[in-house]
Order: structure tokens, then C-alpha cells, then sequence
């Protein structure tokens, strides 16, 4: 059996999807650890309009191909960085900020609970 490399530009930008068809990111780069494993970084989007950006280990990934196909969310291993996603045009924000970075919008406060 012949081995598949993958460059850079073969999974930058891909959807990562779960078996139960449902989105879990978007592919923004990739990293590796200093024992040489390889892993995707995704910006991930909660159901808040948030973000994270999560490590998925490359030997978590079912197949590649117009997607990335996972098991489960559960692979993802780490969340990185939280933050806020512009409603109107879709940049990442720091998750205090008030206002959008490219567009200016203002970006919905967390309500807090009591």
C-alpha cells in the first residue's frame, strides 16, 4: 500500500465534518508537535457565533476529499484561542472586543446569568 502525502494547500480551507453529518470547522492551518505528530488547527463556531480554534490529530481523520471526515467532535484535543465572529462579515474577533475589526459592526455582548 502506497502512502499519501498531503500539502499545506490540500487541506487549508476544507470543511471538517463528523459522521453524524454535522459541521464541527473549517481548516486554517496545520501544526506539529516535538515528537513529529501533525495535527489541523480549525477555527471552530459554536452555536453562539463564537470561536475557538482547536488542534485535530491527523490520525483522528476518517478520509479526506471535498471534506475532511471525522468520527466525533470528542477528537478534537485541545481549544485554543475563544473569540467572537462578526455577524455581518465573518471575521474572527478577540472575544472582548466591541466592534468588529474589518467591517466596524457592533458585536453582541455574552448576557450574563444570575
Amino acid at each position: 500500500m502506497t502512502m499519501k502525502y498531503y500539502t499545506k494547500e490540500d487541506v487549508v480551507g476544507k470543511e471538517v465534518i463528523e459522521t453524524e453529518a454535522k459541521k464541527v470547522g473549517v481548516v486554517k492551518d496545520l501544526a506539529f508537535s516535538t515528537e513529529g505528530k501533525i495535527a489541523l488547527i480549525l477555527d471552530k463556531i459554536d452555536e453562539k457565533g463564537e470561536f475557538q480554534e482547536a488542534l485535530l490529530p491527523f490520525d483522528k481523520i476518517l478520509k479526506i476529499g471535498d471534506v475532511i471526515l471525522i468520527k466525533s467532535v470528542s477528537d478534537l484535543e485541545a481549544f485554543l484561542t475563544p473569540g467572537k465572529v462578526c455577524p455581518n462579515c465573518k471575521t474572527r474577533n478577540q472575544v472582548n472586543a466591541k466592534y468588529c475589526v474589518k467591517c466596524g459592526v457592533t458585536l453582541q455582548k455574552k448576557e450574563k446569568r444570575l
